[in-house]
């Protein structure tokens, strides 16, 4: 049973809101006014929003990296696990043999799962259901592996006290090469912002965004790029508190899409922009 008062809302209720489902089906009056007065519980929502965001976004081409040794070794660590689970788990394969059948023993035919209606599925598994699965996705993304949504991963760093700074060379800096000024747009004056555009030395580029504005209650916060032309638009993500750095999509060209625009989102489960707009600048090269 939820509480109210000093209580945060369930974080059960707070996934369901960050998957899109409408406040009014998920939450109590109550929870609704604990969400529009607390700002931990709207970080959460939004955090969550991102995450769900990101994993919309797979695609086929997406791929898992192996994760260095380092990063078992340390949750080895810190969770005094016993020396016969020290080695890094080795991920589980389901392919196809050359027979038609899996390595779990089953034959292709049978590995196909009926159709079920989205409904269904929505009244069938409850909210503990989807917060058991996004710890299972946590522990599978730590120890199978890391997923980059657009183009294949770069390596984790190793936390080992190899990879620290032992005089070896440093990896080279990542070159801001364009930037841009945020405005405000007319229902938002005391907002402020900018952005700046961020290449690694291998090509990958990441949009950074600062932005300061009025609290609201309740929403979030999602950054977008924009064409010049108006005639397209690419959701980055959700922005949690006043800073954020999204990966920019592979193959998508900044000349074009040069406009960084932060709006007022809603929990309403419409993925589309909300046409209000907090802060948006054109970017220049730096």
């Amino acid at each position: 049973m939820v509480q109210h008062g000093d209580q945060h809302v369930d974080p059960e209720v707070l996934a369901l809101l960050a998957l899109g489902e409408p406040a009014d089906d998920v939450a109590d009056a109550g929870q609704r006014a604990h969400l529009a007065a607390c700002e931990a519980c709207r970080t959460e929502v939004a955090a969550l929003a991102d995450v769900a965001a990101t994993g919309r976004s797979v695609t086929d081409d997406d791929a898992l990296v192996d994760p260095p040794a380092g990063v078992w070794a340390s949750i080895h660590a810190e969770l005094g696990l016993s020396d016969a689970v020290r080695d890094l788990p080795a991920p589980a394969t389901t392919g196809t043999t050359d027979s038609g059948t899996t390595d779990s023993g089953t034959t292709g035919s049978d590995t196909t799962a009926p159709v079920v209606p989205l409904a269904d599925r929505r009244r069938r598994y409850s909210g503990t259901w989807l917060a058991a699965a996004a710890g299972v996705a946590l522990v599978a993304g730590v120890a199978g592996g890391v997923l980059w949504g657009g183009r294949d991963a770069a390596p984790v760093a190793d936390p080992s006290p190899s990879a620290t700074s032992t005089g070896s060379p440093s990896a080279p800096p990542e070159l801001t090469v364009a930037t841009a000024t945020l405005d405000p747009l007319p229902d938002w004056p005391d907002a402020t912002g900018d952005a700046r555009v961020e290449e690694a030395p291998d090509g990958a580029r990441s949009v950074v965004v600062q932005m300061q504005a009025p609290p609201t209650d309740g929403g979030y916060r999602e950054v977008w790029l924009i064409a010049d032309d108006l005639s397209g638009l690419v959701s980055l993500g959700v922005l949690s508190g006043t800073e954020g750095t999204f990966p920019v999509p592979d193959g998508l060209d900044l000349s074009t899409y040069s406009l960084v625009d932060v709006s007022e989102e809603h929990f309403d489960g419409d993925p589309a922009h909300s046409g209000d707009s907090i802060v948006r600048g054109g970017l220049t090269g730096a």
